[in-house]
């Protein structure tokens, strides 16, 4: 990171921890998770930092990310059928020989494995995603958003087995 992004992300981090935490404690109900929530926050704060720092609201934008992980959180703690795509995509990252697409489960259709692996392995936004799979962005945020859940059932069926 340059020394603007640092500046910029230590003093998101001096501001705004306390407050993000007290957010994810509220919507997760457990201190540990409520860290964990925050932490994956920064974390995507890090990976995105050049956006957010010229998005026009860097603090909404990092709130609505923080809203978004405890609520995908919650959902993973009520249903106990959610599996943490991180964990999967972690794999993926640290063996470059085999695509990130040999690291899906079976059973996910081309569009499927399209979206996720434009998503999750090249980091690309929703809006160039659309672009190159000829929808809309909300359409893509939908088709998204139900390619990682049946994703997440796929793999947690597998481990099941």
């Amino acid at each position: 990171m340059t020394g603007n992004q640092i500046e910029f992300f230590d003093d998101i981090y001096r501001k705004y921890y306390k407050m993000m935490y007290d957010v994810a404690l509220r919507i997760v109900k457990n201190p540990e998770i409520a860290e964990d929530v925050v932490a994956d926050t920064f974390l995507v704060l890090i990976t995105k930092i050049n956006a957010v720092i010229e998005h026009e609201q860097p603090v909404k934008w990092l709130f609505r990310v923080l809203k978004n992980n405890a609520l995908n959180e919650r959902r993973a703690q009520s249903n106990h059928s959610a599996v943490p795509l991180d964990e999967h995509i972690a794999v993926a990252a640290a063996d470059n020989l085999t695509p990130f697409s040999g690291y899906l489960p079976n059973g996910l259709s081309e569009i499927e494995q399209k979206i996720l692996t434009l998503r999750l392995s090249k980091d690309l936004e929703y809006v160039e995603i659309a672009k190159i799979m000829n929808m809309t962005e909300n359409a893509c945020r939908m088709q998204y958003s139900r390619a990682r859940r049946r994703c997440a059932e796929l793999l947690e069926r597998q481990k099941n087995t």
